[in-house]
C-alpha cells in the first residue's frame, strides 16, 4: 500500500512540474496571423465610427517615382482599397512618400501620419482618404495613426494598417485591418 501511495504522489508530481507547464508553453506567445490568412489582393478591415462594420475587399498597388523642379526624387507607393458590400462601394486610398536616397523604392517599416498643412510638392509621409458613401457623403481624410509595411515586393505588398480619419464636419472613424496588395494592372 505504501509502495502505491509513493507512486500516486510521484505521478502528481510529474503531472503538476512537468506535464502542465509543457501544455502552458506549448501556446507559446500570441502571434498576428492575419496577413497569412488574407489572399492575395485582398484587404480586411474594423471600421469603427457612428456605425461599426467589417469591410473585406479587394487591395491593389501602384509605385512611382516622382521628380520636382529642383530634382529631388520621391517613390511613392499608392494603395487601393474597394469594397463591394451589399449597399454600396467605398474606397480607401493612401499614398507613402518618401525621398529616395537609392533606387530602392518604399521600404518595408512603420509610417507614422504626419499633419499635412502645406501644398504636397515635396512631402514625406502618409496621405490618405477614404470615401465611405454609407457612411457619408463628405470624404475622410488621415487625422493620426500607422501604416505598416511588411512586405514590399515588385507583384506584392502586405502590411498592417490602424488609423483615425476625420470628415470636414468632423465626423471621425477609426480604420484597423491589414491587407495583401496585388500590382495594379
Amino acid at each position: 500500500m505504501q509502495n502505491f501511495i509513493k507512486f500516486v504522489s510521484k505521478a502528481f508530481k510529474i503531472f503538476c512540474f512537468g506535464f502542465v507547464p509543457l501544455m502552458l508553453l506549448a501556446g507559446g506567445s500570441k502571434r498576428n496571423f492575419e496577413n497569412s490568412r488574407l489572399d492575395k489582393g485582398t484587404c480586411s478591415f474594423d471600421i469603427e465610427g457612428q456605425s461599426s462594420f467589417h469591410l473585406d475587399g479587394s487591395a491593389t498597388f501602384q509605385s512611382k517615382s516622382e521628380v520636382d523642379r529642383f530634382g529631388n526624387k520621391t517613390d511613392k507607393l499608392v494603395l487601393s482599397f474597394i469594397t463591394c458590400g451589399e449597399r454600396q462601394n467605398q474606397n480607401l486610398e493612401f499614398v507613402i512618400a518618401s525621398k529616395t536616397y537609392r533606387n530602392s523604392g518604399v521600404q518595408p517599416g512603420r509610417y507614422e501620419i504626419k499633419s499635412i498643412n502645406r501644398l504636397m510638392n515635396n512631402f514625406s509621409g502618409v496621405y490618405g482618404f477614404a470615401d465611405m458613401g454609407n457612411i457619408s457623403e463628405l470624404p475622410f481624410f488621415i487625422k493620426s495613426g500607422s501604416l505598416i509595411i511588411t512586405e514590399n515586393v515588385s507583384n506584392k505588398v502586405d502590411g498592417k494598417l490602424e488609423l483615425r480619419l476625420v470628415n470636414t464636419e468632423g465626423e471621425f472613424l477609426k480604420i484597423k485591418g491589414s491587407f495583401n496588395a496585388d500590382i495594379k494592372a
